[in-house]
């Protein structure tokens, strides 16, 4: 069996799981990221916005706040992909992580030139959530 590429990203910041989970679930917050713009509310639980590298996409989240879960389920640039997001406690702040799987269409160099900038996105995250 061929192995899948699976990339993890980690934010520690000062705030509690709650607040974290909150900022989070509004897909338009993503926007201080700086990768995603124009995010605008679909149908079914979906939301539209354009991104910076894939163009026009679709978001889902799957969230379960009792266990901090906030999947993703990304459409976009001819790819389907699920991130699997964890927000949990951490002593006096949270951690939350981000569990990419290369998804079928990439190959694993073009996945990790993808999720290159998600560092900077994290970043602003991390800065917006600490100050706010």
């Amino acid at each position: 069996m061929a192995h899948r590429l699976v990339i993890v990203k980690v934010m520690t910041v000062n705030k509690p799981a709650n607040h974290v989970f909150d900022f989070f679930s509004d897909v338009k917050n993503m926007e201080i990221g700086g990768a995603i713009n124009s995010v605008t509310k679909g149908d079914n639980d979906w939301w539209n916005f354009d991104h910076i590298i894939a163009g026009k996409g679709r978001m889902k989240i799957i969230q379960v706040r009792d266990f901090g879960i906030l999947d993703h389920e990304f459409v976009g640039a001819g790819l389907e992909w699920k991130v699997y997001v964890r927000v949990v406690p951490n002593e006096e702040g949270s951690t939350t992580t981000w569990t990419f799987m290369r998804p079928d269409g990439l190959t694993d160099d073009q996945f990790q030139e993808q999720l290159k900038g998600f560092d900077v996105e994290v970043n602003n995250w991390k800065k917006y959530l600490e100050e706010h």
